[in-house]
């Protein structure tokens, strides 16, 4: 690579780098850690095995389960509540949780004494590879539905759970101060509620007392719940904390709270950052996601929140893996009871994967968790061409019945629209390759002279009329399209478990087997020896140098894929066979001979 190369990259390397770090979005600063302690609560991923029957439980209808685990502290904080969460904690004895589990038509949850909420949803139809069923808040440190102060204080407190009628959950306790929380959780009835992951959660707040209780300026935490890879090669990216207030979403992955230098130096521009906090007039929703699924809670009846707080914890016996998991919590208005008044607020919550067309249906924007990922470095320009790829990639499959068919047809499709425009690069690249001698011949006249040089290498270009941009116009076309694609297959749930040939899981890497501890990828090496091919067939243009350079593209594409979704890898193997297939019907014709563009005199009158 000449000077003019080097100096091109480093301009571009420098873009990206400002891109990111001047429009990535700006964030509350974190708080000092001492202020993330949560005293008293569970530690992430806590739990004992199942010992018996629950103790004094009510009558349990024949789809649910009553059962014991060991002992938690359910104990308020040792030091003094926050001024935001008044309802009286430091009297809760310490209790042991017990665990009643309902079945649903898609989930079953277990209900926790500790917190009064989900301790786990554990979805029917999504298998992890160990045979075993999704868990959901596996790791949180409180149950999705438990409400307390910052950072989960006070969220472990003892309630008392009934179940009513099959699917009606009640969770209630009264404080020493006279006030009763009470939580109504209403489960799914059929799979066509919201495909059998809606549940829709009343709290009521009643003030039984002599004497009025406020509740402050800073309001409640409603605690939303954890979220975790499912797999060993997950992204950690994909582990996320999305917001969304009045139509405009923020979306903050594991790796905000990771310290960050600055490239190849020691200058850090920022530390470890414990704690991510947000805030605004009109929350409407927040969740946790993983890869594949969500949890995400909205507020139903004119109550936004107006805060949020997320924070991320270490895997069990991942603490040199960089893998963690991600819990948060939305902030919710302020309120004051005279004796004898009460309030009621109103949620859904939807625990389960993150189909788009399910959340959308939902009607606040949570498709919005989905689409999130679908801009890069900042650009949204992917989220519509990611939005209008999986749109048509369903419809395909609602045809074919297999996704890795529709994503051939749908790569085919759009090769075939390109099919005019790289008919027209190929000629222009063989024009090109026919003005090479003469292009040769001005480089060695003038290589002392670069300025004349470049001069009359433009003059030969209009003088044969010959754009050396038109053959790039493919590749430009399709960079949208590929991370659209790369967007869409890194999330897509309708993936999770399609087969084809012998690839096992097209949301997965297809390893047929490892070499060395190695694994062995068919699909990204068939990816690159086809870009291998495509590029041999295509007119060599360009000096040695730049030929060499792009010889480099099918390994840093194979790299780039090789650990991927497989599914990507297909796609992008198909669209080279498609263009080898085109490049060898273009060979066909007659090769194309230089011909100076005639010049037409402007007639004098």
């Amino acid at each position: 690579m000449d000077r003019k190369g080097i100096i091109g990259v480093t301009v571009a390397m420098a873009i990206l780098l400002i891109w990111q770090f001047w429009y990535a979005p700006k964030f509350a600063p974190p708080l000092p850690p001492a202020a993330q302690t949560v005293a008293g609560s569970p530690a992430p991923g806590a739990g004992a095995t199942l010992t018996g029957a629950q103790p004094g439980a009510s009558s349990v209808p024949a789809s649910t389960t009553g059962s014991t685990e060991a002992t938690v502290a359910a104990a308020a904080p040792e030091n003094t509540a926050p001024s935001d969460w008044p309802f009286s904690p430091q009297a809760a004895p310490a209790v042991p949780e017990n665990l009643t589990t309902v079945t649903g038509p898609a989930a079953s949850y277990q209900f926790s004494t500790s917190g009064g909420g989900i301790r786990r949803a554990e979805l029917a139809f999504y298998p992890v590879d160990t045979g075993s069923n999704v868990d959901l808040n596996l790791y949180g440190s409180l149950p999705i539905g438990a409400i307390g102060g910052k950072w989960g204080d006070a969220g472990n407190l003892p309630y008392a759970v009934t179940v009513h009628d099959g699917n009606t959950v009640v969770c209630d306790r009264t404080d020493p101060g006279g006030l009763e929380i009470k939580k109504v959780f209403n489960l799914p009835f059929s799979l066509n509620d919201a495909q059998g992951y809606h549940v829709s959660l009343n709290i009521t707040f009643e003030n039984h007392g002599a004497t009025p209780i406020r509740s402050g300026t800073d309001g409640y935490y409603l605690y939303i719940g954890s979220a975790a890879p499912i797999h060993d090669n997950d992204l950690s990216s994909y582990t996320a904390f999305d917001w969304d207030a009045a139509g405009s979403s923020q979306h903050t992955d594991v790796n905000w709270f990771s310290a960050l230098n600055f490239p190849l130096t020691p200058i850090v521009i920022h530390p470890e950052r414990p704690i991510y906090t947000g805030f605004a007039d009109k929350i409407d929703w927040a969740s946790v996601s993983s890869q594949y699924f969500t949890t995400v809670i909205t507020s139903q009846n004119g109550s936004p929140g107006s805060g949020v707080w997320a924070q991320r914890h270490p895997l069990p016996g991942a603490e040199n893996t960089h893998r963690y998991s991600l819990e948060g919590a939305i902030r919710l208005p302020a309120f004051n009871l005279a004796p004898g008044q009460s309030v009621t607020q109103t949620f859904d919550l939807y625990a389960g994967p993150k189909v788009y067309g399910v959340l959308k249906h939902l009607g606040g924007g949570q498709e919005r968790i989905i689409t999130n990922y679908f801009s890069l470095y900042g650009m949204t320009v992917f989220r519509p061409v990611s939005v209008f790829l999986l749109d048509t990639m369903n419809l395909l499959h609602s045809w074919t019945h297999n996704y890795a068919i529709a994503i051939i047809l749908l790569t085919l499709c759009i090769r075939g629209v390109l099919w005019p425009v790289q008919n027209k690069a190929t000629a222009s690249m063989r024009q090109m390759q026919a003005i090479q001698p003469r292009m040769t011949e001005l480089k060695e006249k003038y290589h002392d002279d670069p300025t004349r040089m470049n001069t009359e290498v433009m003059k030969l270009y209009k003088e044969y009329n010959v754009n050396p941009l038109a053959g790039c116009l493919p590749m430009f076309i399709q960079i949208p399209i590929f991370f659209g694609f790369y967007r869409v297959l890194g999330t897509a749930i309708e993936l999770r478990g399609s087969k084809f040939l012998w690839v096992h899981d097209l949301s997965q890497p297809d390893t047929v087997f490892k070499l060395l501890g190695y694994p062995v990828n068919i699909l990204p090496l068939c990816m690159g020896l086809t870009m291998v091919m495509q590029m041999s067939l295509q007119p060599k243009t360009g000096d040695q140098a730049q030929q060499r350079m792009f010889m480099f593209l099918p390994l840093i594409f194979m790299m780039f894929c090789y650990n991927f979704a497989s599914a990507l890898a297909l796609y992008w193997t198909v669209q080279n066979i498609f263009s080898i297939t085109q490049l060898y019907v273009t060979r066909k014709r007659t090769a194309p001979v230089a011909v100076k563009t005639p010049v037409t005199k402007r007639r004098t009158r």
